[in-house]
């Protein structure tokens, strides 16, 4: 049975007696960017040595592809900085804490200036400080450290050079950093095939909406070409109508100063483009709320219930729809139904719209889609009775897709948690190889 002794650190606990505990400052040497040196986005080249950025890291390795390209005359400035293979990376600055260890790198390589090069001591195996700093050995060091801190997070150096983690000989590090490849590879295999099976759902659902609001429930009956490139046939006895002829159409507006707009979730639901979603049409949360006194302040036309809402600036040609009263910002269309049409069948062709929408809008600084635009778009409508029978369907299959995703998100979830439990409880002793 092993022997344990206190660590002398509270997130670490007990450890193994004969394992040791320093700060990182002396068992590894740091290495950055001293700001940036001068070094600006306008000096990036299409080619040479190789400029490491944060948006480079990839499961734990560095992908080449996405890094820009320095001047030779510029990675020769900073020779603490230029890296080789072998090398243990880390993220201070952006999304902080990302790590990886450079391989396949085949050119000279240098880091900006949100990027740490770690070095360690010939008593560390980098492989082992790796899983320390991927554990919550490191994180839980981490969040107490910037406990109060602003939203906007940096690992500064002389902060992290007191760091402090556990670690046994050297042979034991390699050993527990082999077993954690094995074993975290596994996992990583697992997750993969749960993420392609979500996204085999996901493409599955989209399909399912697209074939049934054009095609209809019943694939016997005879077909007609619609005159709609992106559609093509449907069924003879549905009718093709421009989508002006059943709805009105409204632009929201911005509160000034966003006055009125509190999170209490009291009053109108406030729409922005950031509360739609590519994985459902039901708006069915917000982060703001308008009061009642500003809708009467500002005599605001508050959408009805039952309103279809289309993303028209930026995030154009999402797709959302609202069962109760809402408002929403300028970047957004409000679709209210005025003609013989279901407004969620509505909603539901909408929303296998959105490809086609965002590939014919119009395009200036920013891409939009204007009411103008909106009024013309060619809709394929059944009758009512089978609208609803549609809506009916989609809703019951969509829930039954959705259901699935969600237990496939909470085992991966579960994966993430064992992952992570994995290399903490081998990074600190409390199981051994």
């Amino acid at each position: 049975m092993t022997r344990m002794k206190e660590s002398g650190v509270d997130w670490i606990g007990q450890i193994p007696e004969e394992w040791g505990v320093s700060k990182i400052k002396f068992t590894t040497q740091l290495n950055g960017r001293i700001g940036w040196q001068g070094l600006t986005s306008a000096e990036y080249k299409e080619e040479g040595p190789y400029l490491i950025t944060g948006t480079d890291f990839h499961n734990g390795t560095i992908n080449f592809e996405t890094a820009v390209h320095i001047d030779e005359k510029r990675w020769s400035e900073a020779s603490q900085i230029q890296v080789e293979n072998g090398d243990l990376l880390i993220t201070k600055d952006g999304t902080v804490g990302k790590v990886a260890i450079i391989s396949g790198l085949d050119d000279k390589a240098s880091l900006n200036s949100g990027v740490l090069r770690i070095q360690t001591i010939d008593e560390i195996d980098r492989k082992f400080l790796y899983y320390v700093l991927l554990s919550d050995e490191f994180w839980m060091w981490f969040n107490y450290t910037n406990s109060g801190a602003s939203t906007i997070l940096h690992l500064y150096q002389n902060v992290f050079d007191e760091f402090t983690f556990t670690f046994p000989q050297k042979n034991e590090q390699t050993k527990i950093s082999d077993f954690l490849d094995k074993k975290t590879a596994q996992l990583d295999k697992a997750k993969a095939l749960l993420e392609e099976q979500i996204q085999k759902l996901k493409d599955y659902r989209s399909s399912l909406i697209y074939e049934t609001v054009t095609k209809g429930l019943d694939k016997t009956v005879p077909m007609k070409d619609s005159g709609i490139d992106w559609i093509g046939q449907v069924p003879e006895g549905w009718g093709v109508k421009r989508l002006k002829d059943y709805v009105d159409f409204q632009t929201g507006t911005t509160p000034p100063n966003s006055i009125g707009v509190n999170q209490e979730g009291k009053g109108i639901r406030w729409f922005k483009p950031g509360d739609f979603s590519d994985e459902s049409i039901d708006l069915t949360s917000a982060e703001n709320y308008i009061t009642s006194e500003i809708v009467n302040q500002k005599k605001l036309s508050v959408y009805p219930e039952k309103t279809i809402l289309v993303v028209g600036v930026a995030s154009i040609g999402k797709v959302g729809y609202s069962e109760n009263s809402s408002y929403s910002n300028q970047q957004i269309t409000a679709l209210k139904v005025i003609g013989q049409i279901f407004p969620k069948y509505l909603a539901y062709f909408m929303f296998s719209s959105g490809q086609y929408i965002r590939e014919t809008a119009l395009y200036t600084v920013v891409p939009i889609i204007n009411n103008q635009y909106l009024s013309s778009l060619k809709i394929v409508l059944p009758n009512l009775e089978e609208q609803e029978s549609i809506v009916e369907y989609l809703d019951r299959q969509i829930m039954q897709i959705n259901k699935m995703i969600t237990i496939k998100n909470q085992q991966i979830e579960n994966i993430n948690k064992q992952r992570q439990t994995l290399i903490y409880d081998y990074v600190t002793g409390k199981r051994r190889v």
